[in-house]
């Protein structure tokens, strides 16, 4: 196992047992007050930002931010209501507010994509697949705000299974792109093959102990 993949773990458990806590705080102590922003929003993205920079891991921090906006932006938090608090509205400040959290979650997302294909080269396919599933994954961490009736029901009296689905999914598809986007292209002119680039390095030791 390479090092820093059980830190790498340990941060991502750790902002999803932030996320957990303090949204279950909020249900459970709905005031929406100073203290509701607190728990529900600064403690939450102050984890997403110190997590990653204590591993200089940008693409990690960009993932972080990406979804923070999406888990804070509808129940039981409604920081897009954070205006209003404790109603939640359709007010301009409401609309302009989830305009600008939805664009926070795409632009972030697609810098984590940008930053792990650093380096690499990028043919017209391979974008074209990254950005399908930055797309899916943008889409599913916002699926209960689809109109469809069924999300709309599971969202009213099943909030918390489906915030844990929608972007348990969206984070799967998120990192299947990230892999993607971190992939080069075969050495062989004109090769259409993906090839992730840890290939190349145990290629390489192969060759030196052949030789050798």
């Amino acid at each position: 196992m390479r090092k820093g993949v059980p830190a790498g773990i340990l941060s991502v458990g750790g902002m999803i047992l932030t996320y957990v806590f303090t949204q279950l705080y909020v249900a459970v102590y709905p005031n929406y007050d100073a203290g509701t922003f607190v728990v529900g929003a600064v403690i939450p993205l102050a984890v997403a930002v110190a997590l990653p920079l204590a591993r200089k891991n940008r693409v990690m921090l960009y993932a972080f931010l990406a979804y923070f906006w999406a888990l804070v932006d509808d129940g039981p938090v409604n920081l897009d209501s954070v205006f209003t608090w404790p109603e939640v509205t359709t007010a301009p400040p409401h609309l302009l507010l989830e305009i600008l959290y939805h664009a926070l979650t795409l632009t972030f997302a697609i810098l984590a994509v940008v930053e792990a294909g650093r380096g690499t080269a990028r043919g017209k396919g391979r974008l074209a697949l990254i950005s399908a599933l930055v797309a899916v994954a943008f889409v599913l961490s916002y699926a209960q705000n689809l109109p469809i009736y069924e999300m709309q029901y599971l969202a009213e009296y099943g909030w918390y299974q489906l915030d844990l689905v929608e972007h348990a999914l969206s984070a799967l598809v998120l990192y299947l792109a990230i892999t993607v986007s971190k992939m080069t292209a075969g050495r062989n002119e004109g090769s259409r093959e993906l090839v992730h680039p840890a290939f190349y390095t145990s290629s390489k030791a192969s060759a030196r102990s052949r030789i050798g």
